[in-house]
């Protein structure tokens, strides 16, 4: 707390006054070494008891301590508390010999260590305006101003569905299917800024935190404009947004997919109306089912989406996952999962989340793994309670399921070997650099010949292979340094329950188990020093509520 808050000494009339306010329980208290300190700077000559006694009473009242014959200015500094700002209080002498100065003031600001901020023109104010009695800002430190991300403008939206600018932008919320035409401007990326750092007024660095750049880069039929500003279609087709990258696709629209047909691979996206059937591949860039899909394989190197249900189905997918319902299926997935009902039986993985978006939806037998956040209504089929008990079962005759969050120890060691291979692909980009500079400079002494032609274009290849192997291995070792980052919020990983939860139901997190005890509701589980703690998961979801996607339209 500011000394101010705690006491006041002022001079008026060549009377010295002192103010202590009504002192709270558990606040605060004005300290009796600093009053008397102060009183010997102003060189106050003063009966000790009588300070004893005003320091005692706490009336909040100024109280009369001394007489004061001054003949010299009496100057108070007071720092705010954040060291933002200073303020001086200037009590004139009751007989003026010498003049106050600048040089006066300034030199008692520099005692209480103020050296940043100072105000010249504030202080020659005071000094011409006679200001006295009235506490005067004369120094101020300068915020930091933190540097903003980077952000994309969506040309591709119609204007009125573009995220506003500077908003934070999922591509997987977005309208799917846009259709575009050669030529057309697809993103333009606004650089990110770096920041201004601040100081304190006692030169103490506030350091500002430089802003992310937003990644995004062409894909499959898209590339630059010539001045490098904009991703452009360099075919007309479909929209399709993988990861970090944006391309323009073709797309393929089927009636089924069966016997009758056999399996279905296209090299774009591919919509299916109706269902997929047993025994039959799909394999696409993106993958749209409006029907169900049974015992079938379905494998996208983006998204898939699936209207109803997946049952039975074998599914590979680099993106995400999107269905109604799933039941007994296998899982690879390489960033979201999202369902919109329940899931039974299954065995599924991904990447970074999975949730169930209806209030009434569940998950009941399987092993769910999630790479950081698993957020579900209910574990347990609704219903299996009243069964249990009308067959007389036990709880724990219900299909046991298992909860896992926490990226893997192999997934780790994956990343590692990333940053060492994207470190490799650095180094030989500096050495072929280096060879194209010196192929170039023995250009300029003698001259163009076809063996220098040859070895210049060579490397000229090598080196954008080793750029675009590099981009790719920044970006996943940046999506990594996001799933730390979230790790390091959620110390590892978060299961959160919104409803019933029943004895036997197993959460692991960060190599640690724990078995549900007895039936319980609204458990957010985490990982603390003595393993995995439980608290209601409704207050902490705020937190955690911008990394889960909301169900695009």
């Amino acid at each position: 707390m500011p000394k101010a808050d705690l006491y006041k000494i002022t001079i008026a009339d060549g009377k010295v006054m002192l103010r202590i306010p009504q002192q709270l329980v558990g606040a605060d208290t004005a300290d009796m070494d600093d009053i008397q300190a102060e009183l010997h700077l102003m060189n106050v000559d003063y009966v000790p008891e009588h300070l004893l006694e005003i320091y005692n009473r706490t009336s909040g009242e100024f109280d009369f301590l001394a007489d004061l014959e001054t003949t010299d200015y009496t100057l108070q500094v007071e720092l705010s508390e954040d060291e933002a700002e200073a303020l001086i209080n200037v009590i004139p002498p009751k007989v003026e010999e010498e003049p106050l100065t600048s040089e006066r003031i300034i030199a008692a600001l520099r005692e209480q260590n103020i050296l940043q901020g100072i105000s010249n023109e504030n202080i020659n104010k005071i000094i011409a305006e006679k200001i006295y009695y009235e506490p005067t800002v004369v120094a101020r430190g300068k915020s930091a101003v933190h540097g903003k991300n980077g952000y994309p403008e969506l040309l591709f939206l119609p204007e009125k569905s573009r995220p506003a600018p500077g908003a934070h932008v999922n591509l997987q919320e977005l309208p799917a299917l846009q259709k575009v035409k050669e030529g057309q401007e697809l993103v333009r990326v606004e650089t990110a800024t770096m920041g201004q750092d601040g100081y304190t007024i006692t030169g103490k660095l506030i350091t500002a935190s430089t802003g992310k750049q937003y990644r995004i880069r062409p894909g499959r039929n898209t590339s630059y404009n010539p001045e490098g500003t904009h991703i452009i279609a360099t075919k007309s087709g479909v929209v399709c947004l993988h990861n970090d990258s944006i391309s323009v696709e073709q797309i393929k629209i089927v009636d089924k997919v069966d016997a009758t047909t056999g399996h279905l691979r296209f090299d774009g996206i591919v919509c299916i109306r109706g269902n997929v059937s047993d025994r039959v591949s799909v394999e696409a860039v993106r993958i749209d089912v409006s029907g169900s899909v049974g015992k079938a394989r379905l494998r996208s190197l983006g998204e898939i989406r699936v209207a109803q249900s997946l049952k039975g189905t074998i599914v590979q997918c680099g993106s995400s996952l999107r269905a109604n319902n799933m039941t007994d299926i296998q899982a690879n997935v390489g960033e979201h999962v999202l369902v919109d009902d329940f899931v039974l039986n299954s065995k599924v993985f991904c990447g970074s989340t999975f949730q169930i978006s209806s209030s009434n939806g569940y998950v009941s037998g399987g092993d769910l793994q999630a790479g950081s956040l698993i957020r579900l209504p209910n574990v347990g089929s609704p219903g299996a309670e009243a069964v249990m008990k009308a067959e007389k079962k036990t709880e724990s005759s219900e299909s046991q399921t298992v909860l896992e969050v926490g990226i893997s120890l192999k997934n780790r060691k994956q990343f590692n070997d990333l940053e060492k291979q994207a470190r490799e692909f650095l180094y030989a980009l500096k050495d072929d650099l280096q060879e194209i500079t010196s192929i170039l400079n023995e250009i300029e002494e003698s001259g163009w010949d076809d063996k220098k032609i040859e070895a210049l274009s060579e490397l000229e290849t090598k080196a954008n292979k080793n750029v675009l192997s590099a981009f790719a291995d920044l970006r996943k070792r940046e999506v990594h340094d996001e799933i730390n980052d979230l790790n390091k919020i959620t110390n590892g990983g978060a299961v959160f329950i919104t409803g019933k939860i029943p004895a036997g139901t197993i959460i692991n997190i960060r190599r640690s188990r724990f078995n549900v005890p007895a039936s319980t509701s609204d458990k957010a589980y985490s990982f603390d020093e003595n393993g995995i703690k439980f608290d209601s998961c409704k207050e902490l979801l705020k937190s955690y509520q911008e990394y889960f996607f909301k169900m695009p339209t």
